[in-house]
C-alpha cells in the first residue's frame, strides 16, 4: 500500500525518476542517498537502520496553480566531497543546484551528513538552502519543505509535535529511535504536521496550497513540513539554515522524550 500511493502521488516525475542519478553520503556509521533529479533524499541509514522514507522540496512563485518539486528543475550542478579527510575519506558533503530559468530562480541545496561511533545510533545533517533572484523584477516565492521520517525502519508507530513553529520532533513508540529537526533562521511562515499521504498530496492535488499551521501531538504515520514565503528582489538570496538530528534514547521513548500526555491520533499504514 505504501508503494502504491507513493507511485500515484509521484506521477509528474516518473520520467524523471526513471534517469534519477543517486548520490550517497557516508560518514562513521551514517549514509544517506539522494535522487537528485526525481525524488530528493530517499534514505538514511544509522548503524544498518533506514530511518527516512523521503524529504523534498517544492516552491511556488507568483501566477503558479500548484506547487513545483525543485528536484524537477534542470539540474545545473552537483558536486559530493569529503570534509572530513583525515577522519573518514568517503563523501559527506553534497551541493546541487537547480535553475528555473523562466522565473530566474536558483536554488541551491547544501547537505552535510555527521555519523557517530557504531552502535551509537547518532546521526547528524545540517543543510542550507539559497534561493536567488538572477531576473530583473521582484519574484514573490513560496518554498516548501516535506519529511517523512519512518525511524525504526517501519512505517506508523510514531509521535510527532511542532515546537515554537521552527522545532519538529518525532519518536518511535516501540523503540527507542528520535529525530529532531531545528530550523536556525528564518522562522517558517507556516508549519503542518500530519499523517502520511495527506500532506505530501497537497502538492500534487492541481492548486495552491499553504500549510495550516497544526503542530500536534500526532500520533501514526507522521510526516511535517515548513513553509517560508518572502518577496526576493532582483539580485538577492533568500537563505534557510537547518539542522537534523537522529538519536537514541533509553525505551521506553515515544510520549515519554516528547513530555505528551494528551490526546494523540492514530494514523494509516502504508503496509
Amino acid at each position: 500500500m505504501r508503494y502504491l500511493c507513493a507511485a500515484i502521488l509521484a506521477t509528474g516525475a516518473a520520467a524523471a525518476a526513471a534517469n534519477a542519478q543517486l548520490i550517497v553520503l557516508e560518514d562513521a556509521n551514517s549514509s544517506t542517498q539522494f535522487q537528485i533529479t526525481g525524488g530528493n533524499q530517499v534514505g538514511w541509514q544509522v548503524d544498518g537502520v533506514n530511518q527516512l522514507f523521503n524529504q523534498r522540496f517544492f516552491y511556488r512563485a507568483a501566477g503558479f496553480a500548484d506547487e513545483v518539486a525543485v528536484d524537477s528543475l534542470p539540474l545545473t550542478g552537483a558536486q559530493a566531497t569529503d570534509t572530513n579527510l583525515f577522519d573518514d575519506p568517503r563523501p559527506d558533503n553534497l551541493a546541487v543546484r537547480y535553475t528555473d530559468a523562466p522565473n530566474s530562480l536558483r536554488f541551491d541545496v547544501n547537505y552535510t551528513l555527521r555519523g557517530s561511533s557504531v552502535g551509537s545510533g547518532a546521526s547528524d545533517l545540517a543543510e542550507t538552502i539559497r534561493i536567488g533572484n538572477f531576473g530583473n523584477v521582484p519574484q514573490q516565492v513560496s518554498f516548501f519543505q516535506y519529511v517523512d521520517f519512518d525511524l525504526g525502519g517501519t512505517p506508523g508507530g510514531d509521535i510527532g509535535q511542532i515546537i515554537g513553529g521552527r522545532i519538529a520532533q518525532q519518536a518511535d513508540l516501540a523503540g527507542s529511535f528520535s529525530v529532531t529537526e531545528t530550523v536556525v533562521t528564518p522562522a517558517p511562515s507556516h508549519y503542518q504536521l500530519d499523517l502520511y499521504p495527506n500532506l505530501i498530496g497537497e502538492f500534487f492535488n492541481g492548486q495552491v496550497d499553504n500549510l495550516n499551521d497544526f503542530a500536534g501531538p500526532l500520533q501514526g504515520d507522521v510526516t511535517w513540513g515548513f513553509q517560508w514565503d518572502f518577496t526576493l528582489l532582483p539580485g538577492q538570496t533568500f537563505i534557510i539554515s537547518k539542522d537534523k538530528n537522529l538519536g537514541v534514547v533509553p525505551a521506553p521513548a515515544g510520549a515519554a522524550l516528547l513530555g505528551l500526555t494528551g490526546l494523540v491520533v492514530a494514523g494509516r499504514r502504508r503496509r
